[in-house]
């Protein structure tokens, strides 16, 4: 039994396997503080096929990303940052997100959902706020999104086949305590 209530609903809803995956990866697409990791790596691990299992998360959390993009494009940016606390956005990593879009643009968004560690609500806010054209950052974010998810999956997958429970359990920790950690070190946080 899960310890608190969003651990057991992942856990009620990842029951349902493919769909139940779109569910929790809009969670995590969207506000919840679901860490992308800690979902797709124990879906692979549990057999789920990567590229059916890639396209239900992708799925899933590219609409969550579009509930980002509507709220940043309704807000706009003061109320963002008024309420960005809650979802993990201050005001630091929204105009970082602003400079990559409005200096990448669409490679911006296809960036941001295909590698890991990239700060996914915080782009799908400035997205909005932006007024950044709806469908191509609805196009640039299933692409990468679809991506992100298979290639966890598929690792997840990889892991338990290869190297059996201590393989995952490895992935796992690098994938959520280790890496992080780096990537910090390295931008100088």
């Amino acid at each position: 039994m899960a310890a608190d209530p969003l651990s057991a609903l992942v856990v009620w809803v990842m029951g349902d396997s493919y769909v139940g995956l779109a569910a929790v990866m809009f969670l995590a697409g969207s506000v919840a503080p679901i860490p992308w990791e800690l979902v797709l790596l124990p879906a692979g691990a549990l057999g789920l096929d990567p590229l059916a299992a890639g396209l239900a998360g992708g799925l899933g959390a590219s609409v969550g990303a579009v509930v980002g993009y509507v709220l940043g494009f309704l807000a706009g940016r003061p109320l963002v940052l008024a309420l960005g606390g809650r979802v993990g956005v201050g005001e630091l990593d929204l105009a970082r997100a602003e400079g990559w879009l409005g200096r990448w643009g669409d490679a911006a968004t296809l960036f941001t959902r295909s590698v890991q560690y990239m700060p996914y609500k915080t782009f799908s806010l400035a997205a909005g706020v932006l007024r950044v054209d709806f469908v191509r950052y609805l196009v640039f974010t299933v692409v990468g999104t679809v991506a992100r998810c298979w290639y966890m999956v598929y690792l997840g997958n990889v892991a338990v086949l290869s190297y059996g429970f201590l393989g995952f359990v490895a992935l796992v920790f690098l994938a959520a305590f280790a890496l992080p950690g780096v990537l910090r070190v390295l931008r100088g946080g």
